[in-house]
């Protein structure tokens, strides 16, 4: 790995760092966001944080390439921080051109000679593996997709933890997924029970591939994990509402995040920071799924860990990011900890040694900093069986009965009651979240897809409560450069912003300045950019300030949503907008097509008199009515009398032939539907005698005084001759009339088509041959006589994919398939064709095509084989 040194930008004005992500919420890319905006906030830097890919995406499945590929948000920062997958990889290069330090996170760090953040996979897989060992387990499996990086790492240490142990994974033990999703994950359960459930445990490279996979196997009747024992990695809530619930590897993202944050600030700095891996630790979370009975912070069969130790690792491993109070920006996230552990540990010791109970000022301040470490759903169990550990090996030093242990076991009680306090908090937050998002989101999207009230660009259906400040800008021109966007809408509580409605900009300076300084350092917003797509529709940019939610499974944060209901919303309005022009013009041309009425009435009349004249059988049809006259030329055209056929539609219909019928009717509907081309079809039409005849059918639509169709005016002509002359010319193009034979025009073509497929299969191979009737003087006869046989025996000896031409007056040709399947092709055929010498053929072969470029040239081999035969014959 090499050492770069960055020049200061201490004295930078932007104070600004971008991150560019796929998606900007979820536990995943939504948590990085959050502890690089943590981090960034601590250092006085604000954060631009964009998506690259579309909002709304199809059941989170992520297309081949991101959609933005302009610097968004990048001619306004000091710094850039990459998140997986966040730019096409052969774009990344380019990623240096912008002038920015770049840190990546979870990329391959062969992409950019930069910094590369990636959690400690090996370590957390490891650890994961010789837990399973101890519980064990020696047939232990693998489900996820090793295309991304992290993958790929977990993988291979989930293979070098078994090798180290003597254990060679069988193939049947890996199954890989197509994505890191639910179903990519219950797709593998399905292949693993049709294996036989070759393995009694798994690692599943992600919590939602394990929770797929354990869901599929308890569907399929699995006792879970007596039958198959799990661990996950990623450590998300929905692995903790499990049954049961999921082990897990805890990455910790929002440190990934933090991390990347410091080595870009490092860079800014001048200071020296070396390319290559920077990697942050991970810890594995037990719970049951792997086989322990309850939530636990030993690993079975390893020595039992102090609870004073257990606390401290608690402290480490059970919680998420701390909030971004003043106090926890004042203090470092260590200082944090510490406070909290000496919160719970000094009562304990103060209650053991001196018999003091803690003070009600101790036990608040207690809940206020375990919900400042925002503690994860299975830790208050953790806290629980720690604390009451602590109570017991404390006990054990003070005399039994005495006032010291009484004063310890209510110290005890009252702590873990303070701890219980602090636990539940954040879920009752995260509740009244829940609750006020969903609210918000009926009220936008009311707003949003009503269609009424003030254009959604103003941006006035952004909730009214708990949002930033938010700028909307749409793409104008098409240049291939730097995109521009102009400004269409602003929302902000102060109205400054107001005056950047109508300001062109380019996508590299979005968001304006204006919005980004709005956030002062400390605060717990953070800009987010987000394309404003739907289905094919490609908008512009949203910028607003909020958080991200770091809680969520998959990305389908509210502010995404808002983004894809906003393209939704113009789609609509710019659909009404034409639908109104439409409107108005259909008016403008009512009044037209009202004044031209009489003047089609009378064309109409003029139109059936002439018709009459030139002997072509009309026909009415009275759409309302649905009857239709059907004149005497037209019967007679059918060889039927007057009184034979009706005035019903299906007169005509059903005696149409039956692969005709469906494009008449079709042509007939979109007629009445509105067609402004008059009808044109040929079609077969049933005689009396039976037998079919092509007839031109041309008509017209006549519209009612209201516009609507009231009658199809046409008429019918027998065009049976012609039609005849047409197909026959037709086929002779394709086909010698003397011998049915395909004409050199489509032998080529075939051979053509049989160079290919060589080129597609080196194992595929055809060869040519060329066989010509010698000339009988003055014997035209007997030279016909001799190609008839040779016809004849052709046919005989053709298989199934071969191909035989006339190519000349007394010359065939023969495309044989697959000779390398039945090398014997070319003497059987010659056999069959030439078994009387006195016949007098020449003939040429061509054993293999494979060396040929095209069709000609091997056509050219064969003619020249066949004059050498000629020549020594």
């Amino acid at each position: 790995m090499s050492t770069t040194r960055r020049g200061s930008a201490a004295s930078s004005a932007r104070r600004t760092i971008g991150v560019l992500a796929p998606v900007v919420g979820g536990f995943y890319f939504g948590a990085l966001i959050a502890g690089a905006s943590r981090a960034a906030r601590d250092a006085g830097h604000r954060v631009v944080a964009v998506q690259t890919y579309p909002a709304g995406l199809d059941r989170e499945r992520y297309p081949d390439e991101p959609l933005l590929e302009v610097p968004v948000a990048l001619g306004a920062v000091d710094g850039i921080i990459v998140i997986v997958k966040a730019v096409r990889h052969d774009r990344l290069a380019s990623v240096q051109a912008w002038g920015r330090p770049v840190v990546m996170v979870s990329e391959d760090e062969t992409s950019l000679p930069a910094p590369v953040v990636v959690p400690d996979n090996a370590g957390g897989v490891r650890a994961a593996v010789l837990h399973l060992l101890d519980h064990g387990h020696t047939r232990i499996g693998f489900v996820g997709n090793p295309s991304q990086r992290d993958i790929r790492e977990r993988y291979e240490a989930y293979r070098s933890t078994l090798a180290d142990h003597g254990i060679v994974p069988a193939a049947a033990w890996f199954h890989e997924t197509v994505d890191n999703h639910e179903q990519a994950g219950a797709d593998a359960a399905t292949r693993f029970l049709g294996k036989g459930i070759p393995t009694t445990a798994t690692i599943a490279a992600t919590d939602r591939n394990a929770i797929g996979f354990l869901r599929a196997l308890r569907t399929a009747g699995l006792v879970l994990p007596r039958d198959q024992a799990v661990i996950g990695f990623d450590h998300t809530d929905s692995g903790a509402r499990l049954l049961p619930r999921l082990s897990t590897v805890d990455p910790h993202n929002d440190r990934l995040g933090r991390l990347a944050v410091e080595l870009l600030l490092a860079r800014l700095r001048g200071r020296e920071v070396t390319d290559g891996v920077h990697r942050a630790p991970s810890t594995l979370v037990i719970r049951e799924s792997c086989g322990c009975g309850a939530i636990s912070g030993d690993t079975p069969g390893r020595s039992p860990t102090p609870a004073g130790s257990r606390l401290q690792r608690l402290a480490d491993t059970g919680f998420g990011a701390p909030s971004l109070g003043t106090d926890t920006h004042r203090r470092t996230e260590g200082d944090a900890r510490g406070r909290w552990v000496h919160a719970v540990l000094d009562p304990m010791i103060a209650a053991t040694e001196h018999g003091a109970l803690p003070s009600g000022a101790a036990l608040s301040r207690l809940a206020d900093l375990t919900y400042d470490r925002r503690p994860h759903p299975e830790t208050l169990e953790q806290l629980i069986a720690a604390v009451r550990e602590l109570e017991r090996e404390l006990i054990d030093t003070v005399p039994a009965g005495s006032d010291r242990a009484a004063a310890l076991q209510r110290t005890g009680t009252e702590i873990l009651l303070a701890l219980t306090k602090g636990c539940t908090r954040p879920m009752l937050a995260r509740s009244g979240y829940l609750e006020r998002t969903i609210a918000d989101q009926y009220e936008v999207d009311m707003d949003l897809l009503r269609g009424k009230g003030p254009s959604p660009r103003a941006l006035t259906w952004l909730p009214r409560d708990g949002r930033g400040a938010a700028c909307l800008g749409l793409w104008v021109g098409h240049s291939p450069g730097d995109r521009q966007v102009e400004i269409v809408g602003v929302d902000d509580s102060s109205g400054a912003l107001s005056r950047l409605i109508g300001l062109r900009t380019p996508a590299s300076q979005f968001p304006p300045a204006a919005l980004t300084r709005g956030g002062t350092p400390g605060s717990s917003q953070l800009t987010l950019v987000l394309p404003v797509t739907s289905g094919g529709s490609d908008w512009g940019l949203l910028a607003i300030d909020g958080n991200v939610d770091t809680r969520m499974t998959s990305g389908r944060d509210k502010y995404n949503h808002w983004a894809a209901l906003l393209a939704v919303a113009l789609d609509q309005e710019r659909l009404m907008a034409s639908l109104r022009d439409q409107r108005r013009a259909l008016e403008e041309a009512a009044g037209r097509e009202r004044a031209l009425a009489d003047t089609i009435r009378a064309s109409e009349e003029r139109y059936a008199l002439a018709s009459m004249a030139a002997q072509d059988g009309t026909w009415d049809w009275d759409v309302s009515a649905g009857t239709v006259y059907y004149s005497p030329r037209w019967k007679q055209t059918l060889g039927y009398e007057e009184h034979e056929i009706g005035s019903s539609p299906s007169e005509w219909l059903d005696r149409v032939h039956p692969d005709d019928r469906l494009d008449l009717s079709a042509s007939i509907a979109a007629q009445l539907g509105g067609a402004r081309t008059p009808l044109e079809l040929e079609h077969r039409v049933r005689t009396s005698s039976g037998d079919y005849r092509w007839m031109m059918c041309r008509a017209v639509t006549v519209l009612d005084d209201a516009g609507c169709p009231a009658r199809l005016v046409g008429a019918l002509v027998d065009m049976t001759e012609r039609k005849e002359q047409e197909l026959a010319l037709r086929r002779n193009a394709l086909r010698d009339p003397e011998t049915g034979l395909v004409t050199r025009m489509l032998f080529l073509d075939r051979l053509g088509a049989a160079l290919k497929r060589t080129r597609r299969a080196r194992e595929y191979d055809c060869a040519v041959v060329l066989l010509r009737v010698a000339e009988a003087p003055g014997d035209e006869a007997a030279e016909a006589d001799v190609r008839r046989e040779v016809v004849r025996r052709l046919r005989l000896a053709l298989r199934e994919g071969d191909s035989a031409a006339r190519l000349r007056q007394d010359e065939f040709g023969v495309l044989l398939d697959d000779v390398r399947a039945d090398p014997a092709r070319v003497e059987e055929l010659l056999a069959s064709a030439m078994s009387e010498p006195e016949m007098g053929i020449a003939v040429g072969v061509l054993p293999s095509i494979q060396r040929f470029k095209n069709a000609d040239d091997a056509l050219r081999g064969a003619d020249i084989a066949l004059l050498r035969a000629q020549t020594h014959s």
